[in-house]
């Protein structure tokens, strides 16, 4: 029996799977969409409370943005309105990512920032990433109180939960959730040394141009600030 939407499914599985090797979810916890190509009101997401190494193709649910599933054999997650109303509303997010890292669900329960103190970071999500307000799971609450910490920005923490992530397409969306486990980890070890020193303004927002640019119609990245002025050489002692 042919299966619909197979190619696309079969990616979901694919970065289910890569969630799991890189530890940004266990068990059951987190979850996945994608716009299915060439049909973008209808979204491909995990299903709810399926261990990610036991997916079959069938089990991933195909749902409209109204948040009507139309396909899959089990019920999509149970957060399936937040990744609706994020891709209903911002036609240019091709997929949400949603993860429970150790790392970030530390930020989200602290209700930090966290800071642009990697390039790679400022090139994943834009700039420093904010803690969105505590939002109810499964309710539209998982979408509006995220609107202000997502706007011009590729990730948020969700206070006492975990990570949102979006992207134009599911590679991005992925790399700005990994980038930012692997960032918040750097912080958490660094802030153990005093401050933590960030990357200055002006490169923070060229590097960040770069993120934007993945977007469908967005400008060209900015050009070049003047590189910095290194430091004075200081033999040692």
């Amino acid at each position: 029996m042919s299966i619909a939407h197979l190619e696309i499914r079969q990616k979901v599985i694919t970065y289910a799977h890569k969630l799991q090797a890189e530890r940004l979810v266990y068990s059951t916890a987190g979850n996945i969409s994608v716009r299915v190509p060439g049909q973008p009101h209808l979204l491909a997401c995990t299903p709810g409370s399926t261990q990610y190494d036991l997916l079959e193709p069938a089990d991933i649910a195909i749902v409209t943005l109204d948040g009507e599933q139309v396909d899959g054999r089990k019920p999509a997650t149970s957060e399936v309105q937040m990744h609706t109303m994020i891709c209903k509303n911002r036609p240019e997010v091709g997929s949400v990512v949603h993860t429970h890292g150790k790392a970030v669900m530390t930020f989200a329960n602290l209700g930090w920032t966290l800071p642009p103190i990697l390039t790679g970071l400022c090139e994943a999500t834009g700039g420093a990433v904010y803690t969105s307000p505590y939002s109810q799971p499964e309710t539209d609450q998982m979408y509006t109180y995220t609107v202000p910490a997502l706007r011009d920005r590729g990730a948020t923490f969700l206070r006492y939960h975990g990570l949102l992530a979006i992207g134009a397409d599911l590679d991005h969306a992925f790399h700005t959730a990994a980038v930012v486990e692997g960032a918040c980890e750097v912080y958490l070890a660094a802030r153990s040394f005093g401050r933590v020193p960030e990357l200055p303004a002006p490169q923070v927002e060229w590097i960040a141009s770069y993120w934007r640019a993945q977007f469908p119609g967005a400008p060209e990245p900015l050009p070049a600030p003047e590189p910095l002025p290194g430091p004075e050489f200081q033999p040692a002692p």
